[in-house]
């Protein structure tokens, strides 16, 4: 659920990638006109408690002058913003999901994956899609280029993807950005790996015929799933995509001009949802922009 007057959350660790979050949402903060809060949840590695006694370390200097630093380059950045940093002793994990309960939205700066974390991702980022109670933005591991003024939504009818085109509207209308909605047309009807109905035993008419319905009804479904929320937000710009292709291609090349994709979440958990993934997973291991994760509200 968004709180519109909620602050800005963004997660810190010291990284250069939760420097590019702390850019990004200080940023975001700014425009939105809202606060940003830095957190730093710092546990030692394989323990559940802070170890004491080691030479020259000391937990809660180090803790501070992380969220120093952090606080200090949001205000660099944006020098009138409102920034609170704070650190906790815990699990970043549930501090995180503490945390998004009352945030506008989640800002975590993305590792670099390999294939296998694709697989069995073990980043926080990936974890935090099945449980936070806001907005998750995920920013990639690569320096931003200029700004396009452009904000780009993934649908397919389901109410996940009205919600995350409310989000991304809104997100449009606040940064006087178009919005580019883009849905993927046509699903092969797939049997354990094979196509129940290949396309080579039809004709070239029924091929014609079959693909013409499939883009009428993925324009029908686009449409729908945008309606509300352009009637509500008028002003803002809109450039309806309709492709046929895998949903995450054609998503994150659909966004290599734009500034941010957003795209809804289902929020499957446990073994499924580690295994089977769903695109809003796999979209922020390849997205060339940060990707925005809006659930449907659990009411």
């Amino acid at each position: 659920m968004v709180q519109e007057h909620a602050p800005v959350v963004v997660a810190v660790n010291g990284s250069p990638e939760s420097e590019r979050a702390v850019d990004w949402a200080a940023d975001d903060a700014r425009t939105r006109g809202l606060r940003l809060r830095v957190v730093y949840a710092f546990d030692w590695p394989r323990y559940h408690s802070v170890p004491r006694g080691l030479p020259g370390f000391d937990v809660d200097e180090f803790a501070r002058r992380v969220v120093d630093e952090a606080r200090r380059r949001a205000l660099e950045r944006v020098p009138d913003l409102d920034v609170e940093a704070k650190h906790i002793t815990g699990d970043p994990e549930p501090v995180l999901l503490l945390e998004s309960q009352s945030a506008h939205s989640l800002v975590v700066g993305a590792h670099r994956m390999t294939a296998m974390d694709a697989v069995l991702p073990e980043s926080t980022a990936l974890r935090l899609l099945v449980s936070a109670s806001c907005p998750l933005i995920v920013v990639p591991d690569r320096d931003p280029g200029p700004s396009t003024g452009r904000v780009l939504v993934g649908v397919d009818g389901s109410e996940t993807a009205r919600t995350a085109a409310e989000w991304a509207f809104a997100t449009a209308e606040v940064r006087g950005a178009a919005l580019r909605a883009v849905t993927v047309r046509g699903r092969a009807r797939w049997r354990f790996g094979a196509l129940e109905e290949p396309s080579w035993t039809r004709s070239d008419e029924e091929n014609r015929t079959e693909e013409a319905a499939a883009e009428e009804e993925a324009r029908r479904t686009l449409a729908e799933a945008i309606g509300p929320a352009r009637t509500r937000r008028p002003g803002v710009r809109v450039e309806e995509v309709v492709r046929s292709g895998h949903p995450v291609e054609v998503l994150c090349a659909s966004a290599e001009d734009c500034d941010l994709m957003v795209v809804g979440s289902h929020g499957r958990g446990g073994f499924a949802g580690m295994l089977l993934g769903s695109v809003s997973r796999n979209v922020i291991s390849h997205s060339p922009c940060p990707v925005a994760v809006v659930r449907a509200s659990r009411d």
